[in-house]
């Protein structure tokens, strides 16, 4: 017993080692930024204090408004078409292996060049969207779909939409295989029909599934960063920033290393304790239905 609880220590200690180097280190080290004033030619320690610095930044509310409103639109709107599109594909048909393959496309593409392809596609000039809408005559004129603040966000998000279902999309494809046929053999004898079978067989079945795919991909996209700061960079006038990228244009342009970590911390907390309730919410939901 000894010899195997040791064995079982001796497997996880370099990931033990890796998590307190990688994660657990330098959370520490960016909350004790975040109790100072910190820049490249000063640092003042102002201890918890701090934090009214925080709270009083006039684009505390505006980032976490565009954080909010970024990753609800894009996780929703991932979750509809990877489960849609899960279904058509667990579907036999002529083809379907090309298909899948040719869907996964924008999942493997990097986020540095999904962004620089939707750039091109969203250039007033030369972007093919404003091409084709003007030849459809839906629009007269070109319009600046990345230089107004109203379009900005949104035009962002339908590209990360874009890049990111494919992911949705084969995990629910996973889940759906699993689901045994004889659930759906016994609900065509009770009578059924597809609407039911999805709403009473499919759901409950990958209900595991779903709760972990929507966890993920709200945690990823709410730390999203490179597609935005290609598409916008933050802008126009700082309409597009969310946590990832003003704590980057904070860091990395201006140098204020403090307020930086500071909103670091917060993004953190938020994402903690959202994961803590969602798994609470999931457990005790499983824990009534049984």
């Amino acid at each position: 017993m000894k010899k195997e609880w040791l064995i079982g220590y001796t497997f996880t200690l370099p990931s033990i080692v890796l998590l307190i180097i990688l994660v657990i280190y330098p959370l520490f080290l960016t909350l004790n930024y975040s109790l100072s004033d910190m820049s490249l030619t000063s640092s003042r320690y102002l201890g918890w204090s701090a934090y009214n610095k925080l709270f009083n930044n006039k684009m505390l509310p505006l980032v976490f408004k565009n954080s909010i409103i970024w990753t609800v639109l894009v996780v929703f709107f991932q979750l509809l078409l990877g489960l849609g599109s899960a279904l058509v594909l667990n579907k036999p048909f002529w083809g379907r292996s090309l298909v899948r393959g040719i869907m996964i496309l924008p999942w493997v593409m990097p986020g540095v060049v999904a962004g620089m392809v939707w750039r091109l596609i969203y250039d007033p000039q030369l972007g093919l969207l404003n091409h084709y809408l003007k030849s459809l005559g839906i629009i007269d004129q070109y319009l600046t779909w990345l230089s107004v603040p109203g379009s900005a966000i949104y035009a962002v998000i339908f590209s990360a939409i874009w890049k990111g279902f494919p992911f949705s999309m084969l995990m629910y494809l996973a889940g759906l295989q699993g689901v045994p046929a004889e659930l759906y053999e016994a609900a065509n004898i009770d009578g059924a029909g597809k609407w039911k079978q999805f709403f009473y067989v499919t759901l409950p079945s990958m209900q595991p599934i779903i709760t972990i795919t929507f966890l993920l991909t709200f945690i990823w996209t709410f730390n999203y960063f490179e597609l935005i700061y290609v598409m916008t960079g933050g802008g126009p006038a700082e309409s597009t920033h969310i946590f990832p990228t003003y704590v980057y244009d904070l860091a990395f342009k201006r140098f204020r290393f403090g307020d930086a970590s500071r909103f670091a911390i917060f993004d953190f907390l938020f994402l903690l304790i959202f994961s803590l309730f969602y798994v609470w919410l999931s457990q005790r939901q499983k824990r009534m239905e049984q």
